[in-house]
């Protein structure tokens, strides 16, 4: 399992687009392909907002924790 790589105001970022994503998801009387395409979508940003892991940043290297963070793993190593 990766380690935290989401800092605390991009998750509640993720968390809160992911909520609107699927309120509107919800909202719609038929689900065609791009309501299951954003569903998926905003499953994937709530799940990062809960867990303070994203893939993808792992993948591209990228770490939004802060400095001090002790929870957060930073790549400090040259």
């Amino acid at each position: 399992m990766i380690e935290r790589n989401i800092g605390n105001i991009e998750r509640v970022v993720r968390l809160v687009a992911g909520l609107l994503f699927a309120a509107w998801v919800f909202t719609q009387p038929d689900l065609n392909g791009v309501e299951w395409f954003v569903m998926i979508i905003s499953i994937m940003l709530i799940l990062n907002g809960i867990f303070s892991r994203c893939y993808l940043w792992y993948v591209l290297d990228i770490n939004s924790c802060d400095s001090n963070d002790k929870d957060c793993v930073t790549n400090t190593q040259c």
